[in-house]
């Protein structure tokens, strides 16, 4: 009778144990989900608004226009974005006298995590130079993001 007794103790603590791992993995997953779909809700809109702002400008305010937009971007992105930007960037912009105007038609969300996300954003480009003639460019390009406490800064932006 008492190995009835300790097999039915054994048994019931078991599942017990097993009970509560799968609730928890449950809690964990819905937790990870919900947080998740937050993302992206709030990606889809940021990543439309800081496209914009980073492919859209004119010669002269491109300077200006690109620091505003480094806040936006995480520090080792921010470095290389920056390099770019004083290497090839500002002095095309200056030298032909570049204005892009940019247009966000859609963005997606690729996948979205607590703590990263990659978001497709469509777009369209107007560029016009100092010859006046304008140059359409439609383009789908990957922003890839990460959580920084409050805020999801840019990691890297990938055309595709």
């Amino acid at each position: 009778m008492r190995w009835l007794t300790r097999t039915f103790v054994a048994v019931a603590v078991l599942a017990v144990i097993g009970l509560s791992a799968v609730a928890g993995g449950m809690y964990w997953h819905r937790v990870d989900t919900i947080a998740s779909r937050a993302a992206g809700e709030t990606l889809i809109k940021q990543a439309g608004k800081q496209v914009g702002s980073i492919f859209g400008y004119d010669y002269q305010t491109v300077e200006r226009s690109l620091d505003e937009q480094y806040a936006g971007l995480t520090p080792e992105y921010r470095r290389e974005f920056e390099d770019k930007a004083n290497r090839e960037i500002i002095p095309q912009a200056k030298q032909r006298k570049i204005v892009s105007q940019t247009s966000v038609v859609g963005t997606g969300i690729i996948a979205a995590h607590r703590d990263s996300a990659q978001v497709v954003v469509y777009m369209n480009r107007t560029i016009t130079d100092q010859s006046r003639t304008p140059v359409y460019d439609s383009s789908s390009i990957q922003v890839d993001y990460t959580r920084s406490g409050d805020k999801w800064l840019i990691s890297y932006i990938t055309p595709l």
